[in-house]
């Protein structure tokens, strides 16, 4: 009976939780320099952590530690101040060991289940993925026609169209982008490429003397577009800028062919139908407009009829806009909605996620814990 202690030792308690805190990280750094992390010029593979700022839920620890000496120290405290028949017959005798592992327990649980939040990873291993794609290109419509300023009297066609695709730029995520421009022929500006800055550089610089042969041909145009894709097992799409004048042959067996090869046409019409006229030189104002043999001024009128016609024979998506600022939400949405191709087969190299060795060890630890507390009042129960 003269072991029996109702009070901890509490000096000796705080000794051990230091001591073990120094173990601790003392370990736990040496691990890390072993395998990399705490060695700028360590080389081969190297642990690393997918979310290092969980770390930060280690201060924790700092309250937790307060609050159980807090604890300890109160009931030190009323044990010492009882009378020697009420410790007797109402308190329990106490095991500073006890409590130090009791609180050993928790504090490892708590500190591995922070490890497994940062999510430890180190290794490669090999996983089988697909990969989603889209290219697009955009076919631009320099006809002097889009010189027009029946939308704004201060900006034409072309600049408002230009000022669309470069709000299309910004809207993209991934998606390769080309550009090419068309009058009575057609040409590539710029191949397909994931340079969105070199893209919207490119759109800044296009206007309508690019193309020295003037005139709307619809049909080359698109069969320059279709041939600016890539042979990978992408979805394509065409995205067609254009007021809709036609001054060539009908597109019909080029739409026919879009279709057949599964390349989806979105067309955005740029000008009013009540149009205006076409400036002869836009750079010169004074020069005045163009005007037909018999003198008559040249209006130039958007067709949403033959835009409307040639994208629904190509199995695709029209949208009109009479705005300085076009609005491109349709648009973008079928872009969206583009059914992108699935490459199969591809393996890639991945880092190997390690978060389950911490979590499986807070978890041991803490139904150790959970057992540990349980324990020493069914011992109790049993001696009395």
């Amino acid at each position: 009976m003269n072991n029996v202690s109702y009070t901890y030792r509490l000096k000796l308690i705080l000794a051990g939780v230091l001591i073990w805190e120094a173990i601790f990280w003392s370990l736990s750094g040496v691990v890390l320099f072993l395998i990399g992390y705490l060695d700028p010029s360590a080389t081969g593979q190297q642990i690393g952590f997918k979310f290092p700022g969980q770390f930060w839920l280690l201060v924790f620890l700092l309250p937790i530690l307060g609050v159980y000496f807090f604890n300890v120290y109160n009931l030190n405290r009323f044990a010492d101040a009882a009378h020697p028949t009420v410790r007797k017959y109402i308190l329990q005798p106490v095991s500073s060991f006890n409590s130090f592992l009791t609180f050993f327990f928790f504090r490892n649980a708590i500190v591995l289940l922070i490890f497994a939040m940062a999510q430890p990873v180190f290794g490669m291993k090999k996983v089988n993925g697909t990969m989603e794609s889209l290219e697009l290109v955009v076919c631009l419509d320099v006809s002097n026609s889009m010189n027009t300023k029946d939308i704004s009297s201060d900006m034409s066609r072309l600049e408002i169209a230009k000022r669309a695709l470069n709000e299309l730029v910004n809207k993209l995520h991934g998606e390769k982008i080309g550009i090419s421009v068309f009058a009575g022929g057609a040409f590539v500006q710029l191949p397909l490429t994931g340079d969105y800055a070199a893209a919207k550089m490119f759109i800044s610089e296009i206007e309508t003397n690019m193309v020295s042969s003037q005139g709307t041909n619809i049909s080359e145009a698109l069969i320059v577009s279709s041939d600016m894709f890539s042979e990978a097992k992408t979805t394509k799409g065409i995205i067609l800028v254009t007021d809709g004048e036609n001054h060539e042959a009908n597109p019909n067996e080029i739409l026919q062919k879009l279709k057949e090869k599964k390349i989806q046409l979105s067309i955005l019409g740029i000008g009013t139908t009540q149009g205006g006229p076409v400036p002869i030189d836009p750079l010169r104002p004074e020069l005045g407009n163009k005007t037909t043999a018999t003198g008559r001024t040249v209006i130039s009128r958007v067709n949403p009829d033959f835009i409307k016609t040639i994208a629904s024979k190509a199995g695709g998506f029209a949208t009109l806009s009479s705005d300085e600022f076009p609005d491109l939400s349709e648009l973008l949405t079928q872009i969206n909605q583009m059914k992108r191709a699935e490459v199969q087969d591809l393996e890639f190299d991945v880092q190997e996620n390690r978060y389950q060795i911490p979590l499986f060890a807070s978890l041991i630890l803490w139904c150790l814990f959970l057992v540990w507390t349980k324990l020493p009042k069914q011992l109790k129960k049993v001696e009395q």
